[in-house]
């Protein structure tokens, strides 16, 4: 075995020069830029691409699972769950002859180590479970071994089941074979160092190398419970820029190309060896005005905004048609999802709202992105939009720390940014975008709305699936006339795929939150 892997080692050493002159039939091979990989440890990574090799090293209670269109949570380790009547209290039954990809028995035992080792390094993901009420200072209580194939956790609400299973079902719900990470913990890290770059899971496959600024190598893990997937090596080589990764594709020499632009993926259109995958992404674009600020505390004039904009342009210009116009906070595939577009530009409309709310002939304001092409471009596009309208607005480009940092102090009259979904909840878009009280954007932008606060909070917690849908529908219709957001769209992800590659767009359903890399053969 040892020696199998220095030649893969070998032979990959030698892709840059020769390039493959033909990919086996078993193996993947993804051209990506790597810069974002920090660490591979369940319990610390936080970042998305990243995740994509966590959740396919590592197995949890629940996996995410794209559904008729919808992404919902299902049993993975767990082969059943229970919920007390006060619904705080969950139990749950672990399937039986479960392993690590070493052979060690996964048992309930894991389950805790692991949840606890999360609330105890308290890195990026602990807020997630910190949201449930478990934490380093209560998790003997909250999170308990009830038999071997028994867990028991408590949360401090009844939150609605899908929110509960929905974060234990992401990456960081991984489980680690407490005997290796313990072998490998230095100064009390509990293997946290070691894990950056090697594993000690349960998924579909195994971390055999992480070369930085070269490759990451996985291979099946062949005690997988489901059994070996048909892949049996995965290499992602790290190929920064996307002229190079579109070259790659062309030749043959890579499966997948991840970071393509739209103008390169609209020159694919039309290829014989190469299709394009687009899936809905997870995030929201979007506008936002400080409700606390000067004209912005009047709702009629954020509403004018909201009809001064050109969506269908700014989706065809700017982001070369890859996007889906979504106004609403809750993205496409998400349980809540509203589908009506209540907008579109309107200029009589929004300079009718302007009068009525005392600016006829418009004022100046402070338009803030951050440095990325499509950022500023978009602001340029809103600049040009809110001009017919007698808005003035004086685009001020920062650095993403110093915009985030000032935008987290309320301090930001007009912005242009985007949100990543933590979890696939309506819950998980809600909060940040109608409750200030989670002080997250509602608060960044000063939107001081109690019934929205409290209606974001009651259908977090909402049991009655019917009532909770309508719930957020309600939500959305009074955010859309009253909320200090202008959703521009929801992004769509996309990919470069040589044709023999099947399977890739079921694999790429849920991406951000899900990436199954089981589904895809040749």
């Amino acid at each position: 075995m040892r020696k199998s892997v220095i030649l893969l080692v070998g032979a990959m050493l030698l892709i840059g020069i020769v390039g493959f002159s033909a990919i086996p039939k078993n193996t993947l091979v993804i051209g990506a830029n790597t810069g974002i990989f920090i660490t591979l440890d369940p319990a610390v990574c936080y970042e998305v691409l990243p995740s994509v090799v966590d959740m396919n090293v590592y197995s949890g209670l629940f996996k995410l699972q794209d559904i008729n269109g919808t992404i919902k949570a299902v049993p993975e380790l767990a082969k059943s769950y229970d919920i007390s009547k006060d619904g705080k209290t969950w139990t749950f039954h672990l399937r039986h002859g479960l392993m690590f990809s070493n052979g060690d028995p996964l048992t309930a035992d894991a389950v805790v180590y692991s949840y606890k080792r999360v609330l105890k390094l308290h890195k990026s993901p602990v807020w997630l479970y910190e949201s449930l009420g478990l934490t380093a200072n209560n998790m003997n209580e909250t999170i308990k071994k009830i038999d071997d194939y028994t867990v028991q956790i408590v949360t401090n609400k009844p939150f609605a089941p899908n929110v509960v299973m929905s974060i234990l079902a992401q990456s960081w719900g991984g489980i680690v074979d407490p005997k290796v990470a313990e072998a490998h913990a230095v100064n009390g890290d509990m293997g946290s160092a070691w894990l950056t770059d090697h594993s000690a899971g349960s998924g579909p496959y195994v971390l055999k190398m992480w070369k930085r600024n070269s490759m990451i190598v996985l291979e099946a893990n062949e005690n997988y419970w489901k059994g070996a997937p048909r892949i049996k090596r995965v290499i992602i080589r790290d190929i920064p820029e996307s002229t190079d990764q579109l070259l790659l594709l062309k030749k043959g020499d890579i499966d997948v190309a991840w970071n393509l632009t739209p103008d390169q993926m609209n020159s694919l259109k039309g290829s014989k060896n190469v299709s394009i995958v687009t899936v809905p992404g997870q995030s929201d674009e979007y506008v936002g005005m400080n409700a606390g600020w000067g004209p912005f505390k009047n709702p009629k004039v954020r509403l004018a905004v909201k009809y001064a904009i050109d969506y269908k342009s700014i989706i065809k210009d700017v982001v070369g048609g890859y996007a889906i116009n979504n106004q609403g906070f809750i993205p496409y595939g998400y349980f809540g999802y509203v589908s009506k577009t209540p907008f579109h530009q309107d200029i009589e409309k929004a300079k009718k709202l302007m009068e009525e709310a005392g600016y006829p002939n418009g004022f100046k304001v402070e338009l803030v992105t951050n440095t990325t092409e499509r950022r500023r471009s978009e602001a340029i596009a809103i600049q040009a939009n809110l001009a017919k309208i007698g808005i003035k607005a004086q685009i001020t480009i920062m650095q993403a720390s110093q915009m985030y940092s000032k935008y987290r102090q309320q301090g930001i009259q007009m912005i242009v940014a985007g949100w990543g979904v933590d979890f696939p909840d309506a819950d998980a878009l809600a909060k940040p975008f109608a409750d200030y009280r989670v002080k997250q954007l509602a608060w960044r932008l000063m939107w001081y709305d109690d019934y929205a606060a409290d209606l974001a909070e009651k259908a977090g917690f909402e049991k009655n699936p019917a009532k909770r849908e309508q719930m957020y529908e309600d939500l959305t219709n009074y955010w859309f006339l009253n909320g200090p957001f202008a959703m521009l769209y929801q992004p769509l992800q996309y990919w470069g795929v040589r044709n023999e590659l099947k399977g890739f767009k079921e694999a790429a359903e849920g991406y951000g939150l899900v990436f199954d890399l089981t589904k895809v053969y040749k």
